[in-house]
């Protein structure tokens, strides 16, 4: 005659639908992978006995674990490891537990009593929470002389994050070498030009005007040049005299690469850029040696910044 206690009965009903059952390695069939999908009920089988052990990615951490039936089961965790192992469940005469026999009748209980782990009375969910994924599981314990191979270790793998993490890699890598070509292409065309040109600009940067500030800034004598990548917002222009008084200057832009090119239709030692409360000085270190005879400051075609807090 088998006796359970309701509340353990209770708690032990499964759902009846399709489980996903952890492949086994080619070396030993105990140890086994399990392909992570979030709507998949994993399939854990143990012995009495036997310790199995699930490990999860490298990064995640477990941080919360429930069961049907925690009485019946050990569950220790370690970083991203969990380890299962079946257990007796103690039942003592305190607790006052109703007990009832197959036929549903109830049975009169004295003293304590250990009931040993059984496949029908351990069967259970398990379900793990860790910082990243929340896994669910059917526990299945086997019978003791079973020749069907439980689960020593679950390692699990997750190919649509692998899958991700490749194509975001692949789209980086795709981006960076298309700036990489229309810098290139930038370069080449600023080195066909025959026009000397006056790289020796600097910046002085307000804070949060980063997004005006140019990436690079110079003068052919007549003109004066600003480029701007695709992230920067075009702001105006202005000349700031000796009087220290300010008057709107003429441009035009450019495209050049994935650079749109400012022109300002002058050359001057000090500019204002100018977008909202944004605010950002050019100053001209190479202005007065107009009309160039050469290119002074080629080595570096960038124009030097200074934040000012």
């Amino acid at each position: 005659m088998k006796i359970l206690p309701a509340l353990v009965l209770s708690a032990l009903a499964l759902s009846l639908g399709a489980l996903e059952i952890p492949k086994s390695s080619k070396f030993d069939k105990r140890i086994t992978y399990a392909s992570y999908n979030a709507d998949d009920v994993f399939l854990i089988k143990v012995r009495s006995g036997y310790v199995s052990m699930l490990k999860f990615s490298e990064d995640e951490r477990i941080v919360n674990i429930a069961s049907g039936f925690s009485n019946g089961w050990d569950l220790a965790e370690k970083d991203n490891f969990l380890f299962i192992k079946a257990k007796p469940y103690a039942v003592d005469a305190k607790e006052q537990q109703t007990m009832f026999d197959e036929s549903g009748e109830a049975v009169e209980f004295e003293g304590a009593s250990v009931i040993q782990p059984n496949p029908e009375d351990w069967k259970t969910n398990l379900i793990v929470t860790t910082t990243k994924r929340v896994y669910v599981f059917d526990l299945q314990l086997e019978e003791e002389n079973s020749k069907t191979n439980v689960n020593y270790k679950v390692d699990f793998v997750y190919p649509s994050e692998i899958k991700r993490e490749k194509e975001a890699k692949k789209i980086a890598q795709i981006l960076a070498d298309q700036q990489a070509i229309e810098k290139a292409a930038l370069n080449d065309e600023i080195q066909k030009v025959n026009v000397p040109r006056n790289w020796n600009f600097v910046m002085h940067v307000n804070k949060g005007s980063d997004t005006i500030a140019p990436d690079f800034a110079y003068d052919d004598g007549i003109f004066t040049y600003l480029g701007f990548n695709s992230t920067k917002t075009i702001p105006s222009v202005f000349l700031f005299d000796e009087a220290n008084k300010e008057s709107i200057l003429n441009t035009h832009q450019n495209k050049n690469g994935r650079y749109d090119v400012l022109v300002i239709h002058k050359t001057a030692e000090k500019i204002l850029l100018r977008s909202g409360n944004k605010l950002v000085g050019v100053v001209n270190q190479g202005y007065g040696k107009n009309p160039l005879d050469r290119t002074y400051d080629t080595t570096k075609q960038s124009v030097k910044r200074e934040i000012l807090e």
